[in-house]
């Protein structure tokens, strides 16, 4: 595989190739005798698995079926433990087959991830990490305002950074609500959101609070999370004031940030995304919150391809270059005017 010709920026092609010769090729070529042994024996062993989880997958289907015929007509226990255990039995026996058959290319799949991937990561920079240790816990950016209220809140993949001087922080986040409880007394949940924070430590010099957002109905809620008293900002940009609210503790400030460039900025960053776009400036720092359904930093390995890592190498990249085009189309790196 030639690295020229994997889809990077061109910027990068040069550069990148002599990484990828000098330290992710080798680490391919010592897997691929291990790969190639690794899916022949999966071929060989999904010729058996895959006809016997076609017999097993109906038996396990009767099961549910005399499980609920048990209690629901004939009111059974008996019957009903009978099949419980003989469904238990079956479902054992297709985890069991699946294991077999693709327990060790999954293995191999993610210890070539996780051995490449830092390899690949290095390649931007030593302050570029997956995953890095002593992160802000969830209720640290509640008092940036922007997030809904939720019940239940995690993320997931971390990656943080620094371009052109700026120190940045992507997370992936979902949210949700209480739904309901069933029988058993377990509650049910909603999700509201499944996006991405994004946390800047930008040059731009200011004291105060600023808040941009789409959500109108909730600004109550938000606003009482601030011990600061915010009031409502008026701006000049009638596009900007149709798409947002701005609320903030000092105007000339607030006005200071969002300038006529910035306003235009943080409108075109919601178009390319497609999603509402919220933010806030507060101690130094924007913090972004922006819905999005794609999973950042997965791997795409396809263990029955030759080794190049090719794919993932791609997806770093434009996962990458979207983190470097907000930092450059915000100017965030100027100390005066965004």
């Amino acid at each position: 595989m030639n690295p020229m010709e994997f889809d990077v920026p061109e910027k990068d092609k040069l550069s990148f190739s002599q990484y990828y010769k000098r330290n992710i090729a080798p680490k391919c070529a010592s897997y691929e005798k291990m790969r190639l042994d690794a899916v022949k024996r999966y071929n060989e062993r999904a010729k058996i698995a895959k006809p016997l989880g076609q017999l097993v997958i109906p038996l396990f289907l009767v099961g549910f079926a005399v499980m609920y015929y048990s209690l629901a007509v004939l009111d059974d226990g008996q019957l009903f433990t009978i099949s419980l255990l003989g469904t238990m039995t079956v479902f054992a026996m297709i985890a069991g087959v699946y294991v077999w058959a693709c327990g060790e290319v999954t293995k191999l799949s993610g210890d070539i991830f996780s051995e490449l991937y830092p390899i690949l990561i290095r390649y931007f920079g030593k302050e570029f990490k997956l995953n890095p240790p002593n992160l802000p816990e969830l209720e640290t950016y509640k008092d940036y305002g922007i997030l809904p209220k939720y019940d239940r809140g995690y993320f997931k993949d971390s990656f943080k950074g620094k371009y052109q001087g700026i120190k940045f922080l992507l997370r992936e986040l979902g949210l949700d609500v209480k739904d309901s409880t069933n029988n058993d007394n377990q509650t049910r949940y909603k999700n509201i959101f499944n996006g991405i924070l994004i946390e800047f430590d930008i040059s731009k010099r200011f004291s105060g609070i600023t808040l941009i957002s789409k959500d109108r109905g909730m600004f109550g809620n938000k606003l009482d999370a601030f011990k600061s008293d915010l009031s409502r900002v008026r701006l000049e940009d009638v596009n900007f004031e149709r798409e947002f609210e701005v609320y903030s503790s000092d105007q000339v400030e607030a006005r200071y940030l969002l300038n006529t460039a910035t306003m235009e900025r943080l409108l075109s960053i919601g178009r390319f995304y497609n999603s509402e776009l919220e933010a806030c400036f507060k101690d130094g720092k924007l913090l972004l919150k922006i819905a999005s359904s794609h999973d950042y930093f997965q791997s795409k390995l396809d263990i029955q391809k030759e080794l190049s890592f090719q794919e993932d190498i791609e997806q770093l990249f434009k996962e990458l270059e979207e983190i470097f085009a907000l930092i450059n189309t915000l100017k965030l790196n100027q100390y005066t005017g965004l």
